[in-house]
């Protein structure tokens, strides 16, 4: 018994002794406690200062890498930035919209004639005009046969024609007149024919009598109209002209439209 007692005597004298060297704070140490004073953080706010922090890193890995850059790279990326910026954006493409310029051409033009009569043409102009068609007068200089004409020229002045009229009629051949032409005067025209063969049947007869007769295809100039006219293709077309005047070889022809 004494000896029990002997030795829990010794371990407090142990227990205090090791309590004196090493304090009780460092032997036990006691969780931190968070300070009764200290605010609450909104979240809101908490999320800010995390997403600036997070920038703060972005920014400074960003200039880390662009310090690492050679000067080649850099000078290539910011090419690309340049030329990125100029680029269009593209939108979506419903919202694209088309827009189409109908330019066909919807007139419809013919011409009118041909009229050897001004007055006769200016009152078919006025038919379609008072339809509301676009109508003009337009003329040209045109040559018109007339047939073949058996003569004798060579004379230099109108006695001298007279003179050879007198020894045709002589001879029985008194269909004869004179006559003056741009560049023939004091010619004797025995006659003109629409068949060429009646024209040298004459001719023939009359040398053979012993005079210089001749043949030749002889025309005139005159002025021809035409009736020019345009309507829109979505009208009916318009047919103004009578029986009498297609009788007359007035048609009503097709033509291109001119510039409007």
């Amino acid at each position: 018994m004494k000896a029990f007692f002997a030795l829990l005597l010794i371990a407090n004298i142990a227990f205090a002794v090791f309590q004196w060297l090493l304090p009780y704070e460092q032997l036990f140490p006691q969780t931190r406690k968070i300070p009764a004073a200290e605010e609450l953080q909104l979240l809101s706010q908490a999320n800010t200062e995390i997403v600036k922090q997070v920038e703060v890193v972005e920014k400074v890995e960003a200039q880390d890498e662009t310090q690492a850059q050679t000067p080649q790279q850099s000078e290539d990326l910011a090419q690309g930035e340049a030329v990125a910026e100029t680029l269009p954006v593209a939108e979506p493409a419903e919202m694209e919209t088309l827009v189409t310029e109908d330019v066909s051409d919807k007139r419809v033009c013919y011409t009118i004639g041909p009229l050897t009569d001004r007055a006769r043409a200016i009152e078919i102009s006025g038919r379609y005009s008072a339809q509301r068609v676009r109508t003009a007068l337009k003329s040209s200089l045109e040559k018109q046969y007339m047939g073949v004409m058996v003569f004798i020229d060579g004379h230099k002045t109108r006695a001298d024609a007279l003179k050879t009229a007198n020894a045709l009629s002589a001879k029985g051949m008194r269909d004869h007149i004179i006559v003056s032409d741009p560049g023939q005067n004091n010619l004797l025209s025995l006659g003109v024919f629409g068949l060429k063969k009646n024209a040298d049947r004459l001719m023939y007869r009359v040398q053979k009598l012993g005079f210089p007769a001749k043949a030749e295809a002889r025309y005139r100039e005159r002025t021809i109209y035409w009736v020019y006219a345009e309507q829109s293709s979505e009208e009916e077309l318009m047919r103004l002209l009578n029986a009498a005047e297609f009788d007359d070889g007035i048609s009503q022809i097709p033509t291109q439209c001119l510039p409007s």
